[in-house]
């Protein structure tokens, strides 16, 4: 049974970078409009394997979801990796790509080697709190195997089943098994993948996400205060930056958000591509002095 969010397809490499022989033939291509870094996954958590110089231009062979916010290269060296949708222009449209998911290279796939069992029928949630719906439930005594934790106290538990995959409290179980060697990982901003930590940036306030990085701008919506957000790109000017919460995607002030220079600075950068609106030439009319007095 595949992970949920982990990974669902496999990459040749513990970096999550493989051969351009496995990419999927594509028509698409991406040309970089300045020089930009290409990761190993569909993320600024990922690392770095490569760069595409300012105006070369690379086939596109994948995305990373539905909403298509990275998407997946070849290089010249037959290296797969991946770059941020707002980094490049594409000549045509990403919607019919595959959907290719990837895990960080310290998630672990296959057998964790740790098993729960349910003290009694045990909620089973779609994120690692008790504010998540709850999406099934774990009879007594059913084993599920865990894959992740939420933090190092080990107070959620990701799980699968064969036919449910969720988050269980830890005291709810019993545990067989070193929760220890197993990654920390929580659901991101979208709750569609699972991140770790440090990559996410709470909300300082209650925040207005906006369709454009100007205080002028329409407000897309609000994300209230202490909120979980996952960053994706950020102005040249590191004053804003565009983020994703719970299916609401805009621009927020960097000063809005719990997050550091240095992580601002390395999301990719978001260029407005705007084209100048020629201005019309306008002749004045010369009125002729009055000979009235």
């Amino acid at each position: 049974m595949p992970m949920k969010y982990l990974m669902i397809l496999f990459l040749s490499t513990s970096l999550g970078v493989t051969s351009a022989a496995f990419a999927q033939d594509s028509d698409l291509m991406a040309t970089a409009y300045q020089t930009i870094n290409v990761r190993s996954g569909p993320g600024t958590q990922y690392e770095i394997v490569g760069q595409i110089p300012q105006g070369d231009i690379v086939p596109v062979n994948g995305r990373d979801s539905s909403e298509t916010r990275w998407l997946r290269v070849t290089l010249e060296d037959e290296i797969l990796g991946w770059v941020a949708l707002f980094s490049v222009t594409l000549e045509g449209s990403p919607d019919d790509l595959p959907i290719i998911s990837a895990t960080n290279p310290d998630e672990i796939s296959g057998d964790s080697g740790v098993v729960v069992i349910a003290f009694g029928r045990v909620n089973v949630r779609s994120g690692p709190s008790i504010t998540y719906e709850v999406i099934g439930e774990l009879d007594v005594d059913d084993e599920a195997e865990v894959f992740v934790r939420s933090n190092a106290q080990n107070d959620w538990l990701y799980v699968e089943t064969e036919d449910l995959q969720g988050w269980v409290a830890y005291f709810t179980v019993t545990v067989t098994g070193d929760l220890d060697s197993l990654p920390i990982r929580v659901p991101d901003g979208s709750g569609e993948v699972l991140v770790p930590p440090s990559t996410l940036v709470p909300t300082r306030y209650n925040v207005h996400l906006r369709t454009a990085p100007t205080l002028n701008s329409r407000i897309a919506g609000i994300v209230p205060f202490d909120s979980a957000t996952t960053p994706i790109a950020r102005t040249e000017d590191q004053r804003w930056i565009y983020v994703v919460y719970e299916g609401l995607e805009g621009w927020g002030m960097a000063e809005l958000f719990e997050i550091s220079d240095e992580q601002v600075d390395a999301l990719p950068v978001y260029s407005l591509r705007t084209t100048a609106t020629p201005q019309p030439q306008i002749t004045p009319t010369v009125i002729p002095e009055s000979s009235d007095p």
